[in-house]
Parts: C-alpha cells; sequence; structure tokens
C-alpha cells in the first residue's frame, strides 16, 4: 500500500517537472496561474496525506477497541475513519494478522473505510487501494477454509482492478491472490503460470522479496504437477 501512494507520489513530482518547462516556451521558468493553481492542489493533497497517515495508527486504535460487532457502524458514522491513511494501516495490519478470521475483519473493515474516497482522491488510485483490500480479504478467506468466500472477493478485486491505475504491484499481488484460488480449485498448472507472471511483475518493480516468494511458490505447484 505505501509503495502504491509513493507510486503517486513520483508521478505528482514528475508531473510538477514537466509543468516547469513546457517545450517550446521561453517563460524562463515562470508559471502560468493554471499550473500554479494545480501545484497548489498537489501539494494540499500531499500534505494532507501526511496528516492522515500520522493520524492513522491512533484512529485504529480507538476503532479496534469498539466491540468487533459495532466497528463497521463506527466507521459509517464517523468519517474520521474513512480516510486513505485509516485504509492503510488496517490493510496493513491485516496483512500482518496470522489469524485468518482476525485479518479478514481487517480486510472488511478497510473496504468499509473506502467508502466516500472518491470524493477526495483520484477514482482510479481508490479502485488500486479497494482492489488490494478485496485480496487481503480473500487471501484470509482462503487461509481460513473458505473457497468460495475467497473467489467472491477475487472477483471483486479483478473487477476494481479493470478500472485502476495500471499500477504493476497492485496487478502483481491479484495475479499472486488469483494463483493461490487456482491452487486451492486444484488447477495447478495456471496457479503456476500467474505466479511466473507475478515474479516477473515484482521483478519489474524491485520488489525482491516478493518476486523470490512468487518463484518458491510456483517451484512448489510445479513440483506438485509433476512429482516425478
Amino acid at each position: 500500500m505505501h509503495e502504491e501512494r509513493k507510486t503517486a507520489a513520483a508521478e505528482n513530482l514528475q508531473l510538477s517537472a514537466c509543468l516547469a518547462t513546457l517545450p517550446g516556451d521561453d517563460r524562463a521558468g515562470e508559471a502560468f496561474p493554471w499550473e500554479e493553481a494545480l501545484l497548489a492542489r498537489l501539494k494540499q493533497a500531499h500534505e494532507s496525506l501526511g496528516r492522515e497517515r500520522e493520524e492513522a495508527p491512533r484512529l485504529c486504535a480507538e476503532l479496534l477497541a469498539q466491540a468487533p460487532e459495532s466497528r463497521s457502524g463506527r466507521i459509517a458514522d464517523d468519517a474520521r475513519f474513512r480516510t486513505w491513511g485509516v485504509c492503510e494501516e488496517l490493510l496493513r495490519r491485516s496483512f500482518l494478522e496470522p489469524d485468518p478470521h482476525r485479518a479478514a475483519h481487517l480486510a472488511s473493515l478497510c473496504l468499509a473505510a473506502t467508502a466516500g474516497l472518491e470524493e477526495r482522491h483520484q477514482r482510479p488510485l481508490v479502485n488500486d487501494l479497494v482492489a488490494h483490500a478485496w485480496a487481503g480479504l480473500g487471501t484470509a478467506r482462503l487461509l481460513a477454509g473458505d473457497l468460495a468466500g475467497a473467489e467472491v472477493a477475487l472477483h471483486a478485486a479483478a473487477l476494481r482492478l479493470e478500472e485502476g491505475t495500471g499500477d504493476l504491484l497492485v496487478d502483481a499481488i491479484l495475479l499472486e491472490f488469483e494463483a493461490v484460488v487456482r491452487e486451492a480449485r486444484g488447477e495447478l498448472r495456471e496457479a503456476a503460470g500467474l505466479l511466473c507472471q507475478a515474479e516477473v511483475r515484482y521483478q519489474e518493480i524491485g520488489e525482491n522479496v516478493r518476486s523470490v516468494r512468487a518463484a518458491e511458490r510456483c517451484r512448489r505447484v510445479r513440483r506438485a504437477l509433476h512429482p516425478d
């Protein structure tokens, strides 16, 4: 998740550089008023995201202090919990949680917290985040033995991915998630192919730990496919 936001921040910096040096102009670096307004909005968005991330651990602790059955309602009633920073923090905790049922609960809370994010963030970026959250929920469901629930999550994630930014990290995460679903179905050949694709995607963006993990999973699936 943090990697996705780093990508967006890098794009903002690239845009800023392009605006300062439009081809063929002779303004000696001076910006048009519309450029200054755009850069101001980008700066404001960056500062707002920074504040959200700083507040997220405290807000998540407050949310998780509530009874589990009341947390989704609390998110719906209190806009403080419906921020990008809170979504990131809940998803981070979900992936770190060893208990699959609690991990699924945290991912579900993340999905609930995405409500209304499109009012403040570009829709493709929100779709990336939601796809990632569905992958987290589906992975937790699969670990809990709920293959049907994982398949529902995979379908929901794929729909969001189609309307995302094309971020290679999110794409790789979804490929790896689909691979484990396929493996659970017994579709080992398809799972191996998806894991190989995920490995390549991870390599392209320098996610070496994830790339090694995908490669190891691919080898394991291929051994099961060809035990001799």
